[in-house]
């Protein structure tokens, strides 16, 4: 003891992990040569190390201490059950559910999708049983109805074409000829050569499928600090900013309000040979008058709407051209003739390379 005494606490803990006693630093030094020698400190010692605890609290330590192994040596251990989870197996939906519909849907200007369901008991009603042995003919009859759609009863449709299913599928993709269209469609059977209409879809509207050839005047505009920053600032200053803004649209928009036969669009050039181009430039005429007035071009009615407005498009080939336009008050009393002279010169050049 006199020699674990004169040793520091470092030597100690040192001491004390060779013989394999557990230590840790904050032990006390007496408390280390306690554990290396088998001796207990005596009450003395303890009491007189700084922070040690009160005799109260130590007997106090002892009893919860006795309280803790007798509940330990009396208490049993209760499982907690298992609690188990079951998922359950994902529901499909049903391949029909017994109706009678048909539903018509848009997928773009060009394409329609539509599909059905016949119950069994119109299917029984029609003779359509067994499915797809049965020996008839299932058609789509497709209607343009634009102009009549809340009047429509199968009758009155502008057109129609059918298209040929068969009898074990249920949907179709339906390539419409014209867009910007209304449609409908008949879901029907061949029964004696007559079609017999098992069920009727939705009307649906197709959209278009390009710029729209109508321009709004009174939205035009443009400020110079736009034209600025697109780098067309001197074009503005020579023609005004609504020019601008239709020198800028029309090589986006080749489709004509009107057609005017003096300028007729060429037709498209045969299958040539070899590398070649051809380049065709489009003419816009538009104005406005009084919305009762007659307006010609040529000698040729244009279309006014209800403003007063009129737009068209057409072809302008190379050389001068006189346009003249005419427009004639309601009672004929008056009328004024403007004519637009439009030059047009096309240059080419070929580079042929060896």
């Amino acid at each position: 003891m006199k020699d674990l005494s004169s040793m520091t606490k470092e030597e100690l803990i040192k001491l004390a992990n060779e013989k394999g006693i557990k230590v840790n630093s904050k032990m006390k030094k007496d408390e280390i040569i306690s554990l290396i020698s088998g001796e207990k400190i005596s009450p003395q010692r303890a009491s007189s190390q700084k922070g040690s605890a009160p005799s109260k609290t130590k007997k106090i330590l002892e009893q919860i201490e006795k309280s803790i192994e007798n509940i330990s040596s009396t208490a049993t251990y209760v499982e907690e059950p298992k609690v188990v989870y079951f998922a359950e197996p994902t529901k499909e939906l049903p391949h029909e559910y017994g109706d009678t519909k048909i539903v018509f849907l848009v997928q773009d200007p060009y394409w329609t999708h539509v599909y059905w369901e016949i119950s069994n008991s119109k299917r029984e009603e029609l003779g359509l049983l067994p499915r797809g042995e049965h020996g008839k003919q299932l058609v789509l009859r497709v209607y343009d109805v634009t102009g009549v759609e809340n009047v429509f009863n199968g009758l009155n449709a502008n057109s129609f074409f059918d298209v040929y299913v068969n009898d074990y599928t249920n949907n179709w993709y339906v390539n419409v000829p014209e867009y910007d269209k209304s449609y409908c469609v008949d879901l029907g059977v061949i029964i004696n050569g007559n079609f017999v209409v098992i069920a009727r879809s939705n009307i649906i509207r197709v959209p278009r499928g390009s710029v729209s050839p109508y321009y709004d005047e009174e939205w035009m505009i443009v400020t110079d600090d736009i034209l600025k920053a697109s780098g067309l600032g001197a074009l503005h200053e020579v023609v005004g900013s609504g020019m601008i803004i239709r020198e800028l649209e029309m090589p986006f928009n080749i489709s004509s309000a009107e057609f005017i036969s003096s300028f007729a669009i060429p037709e498209r050039p045969p299958q040539r040979k070899g590398f070649w181009l051809e380049v065709h430039t489009e003419l816009t005429v538009y104005g406005q008058t009084e919305p009762d007035a007659t307006v010609t071009i040529f000698g040729e009615k244009v279309k006014l709407d209800k403003d007063g407005k009129f737009y068209l498009k057409m072809y302008l080939p190379d050389g001068i051209r006189n346009i003249p336009i005419v427009g004639t008050s309601q009672d004929g009393s008056h009328s004024i003739t403007v004519i637009p002279i439009v030059e047009k010169k096309t240059e080419r050049y070929e580079d042929i390379k060896k």
